[in-house]
């Protein structure tokens, strides 16, 4: 075959410019609009995890029986208090065991004519510094009721929920993205079927198919960066009204810490533009490419 000159100017082709290809930029939009929130949530949710880490792991609390006598629990307090690895033992005192129970109950609440166990809040100075084990034992010697709870049951589950929840997550975004990729291959099928006469054209004149393919490379980049960014802004609406919402439910900014100028944000809205535009490329070059192969 005989190369042409003219086919040096590659972004002169006429390939890969119908209409039929304008779905792919609604795909895109679609597909980083959920791929943001759905990033989002995956770093707020790790903020939480790290959240219930800090406040819980070194933590404990003791239940006293509300009809424990003065005495006990002074020799209670003393025994936690020369406990080694227990930094902080402070007894919650019946304004502070109200607003605990609160949400439950309602108020006001007549913390002292119900029989609501008394609470001592402990500060574990280190991961298994203190024997917690033998320090039942002498409790128990003490005072058979109290329980000690750790806590650890109940953050394992929360853990546990979390990562459920983050797999879910990760698997909705690779099924976002297969969407854009697929959304992009047929795109890219759509336009070398429609442009196929002049494709035919330009091999016989000894076109290479990667420069066929340009085109059509391109168009896919630019409509996965157009629907791309589309997205990303609907998406940065969103998490804008969903922060106001939750700071006026009294919920929190339901956002990770920094809000909406949290760096992460941005990485993840910029981000997640960026390989919408990879993707509808990539599936475009490889799907034009291998339909070329097949052509006589």
């Amino acid at each position: 075959m005989i190369r042409m000159p003219f086919l040096i100017e590659r972004s002169r082709l006429p390939l890969a410019r119908r209409a039929s290809g304008w779905f792919l930029p609604w795909i895109a939009a679609l597909s980083v609009y959920v791929a943001v929130l759905g990033g989002i949530g995956l770093v707020a949710l790790g903020d939480s995890v790290r959240g219930w880490d800090a406040s819980l792991a070194q933590r404990a609390s003791l239940q006293i029986p509300a009809d424990a006598s003065a005495a006990r629990l002074n020799t209670v307090l003393a025994l936690l208090r020369q406990t080694r690895g227990i930094a902080e033992a402070h007894l919650l005192d019946p304004a502070e065991t109200a607003r605990l129970v609160e949400p439950w109950l309602g108020r006001p609440i007549a913390i002292d004519r119900l029989p609501v166990p008394r609470l001592i809040d402990l500060r574990v100075d280190g991961a298994g510094a203190a024997d917690l084990a033998d320090l039942r034992q002498k409790l128990a010697s003490i005072m058979p009721d109290a329980v000690l709870d750790e806590h650890g049951l109940l953050l394992d589950e929360w853990r546990n929920a979390a990562t459920r929840t983050m797999e879910a997550i990760a698997a909705m975004l690779a099924a976002v993205f297969l969407i854009t990729l697929w959304s992009a291959a047929a795109t890219a099928r759509a336009g070398l079927l429609l442009d196929r006469p002049l494709v035919e054209l330009l091999q016989l004149l000894g076109a290479a198919d990667a420069d066929i393919a340009r085109p059509f490379r391109a168009q896919a980049l630019w409509l996965g960066l157009l629907g791309g960014a589309g997205g990303a802004f609907a998406a940065a609406l969103t998490l804008l009204a969903v922060g106001s919402a939750g700071r006026a439910l009294s919920l929190g900014s339901l956002l990770p810490a920094g809000g909406i100028a949290d760096w992460r944000v941005w990485a993840i809205l910029i981000g997640a533009t960026l390989l919408a535009g990879f993707v509808a490329m990539v599936a475009a070059r490889i799907t034009v490419l291998r339909r070329l192969a097949r052509m006589p």
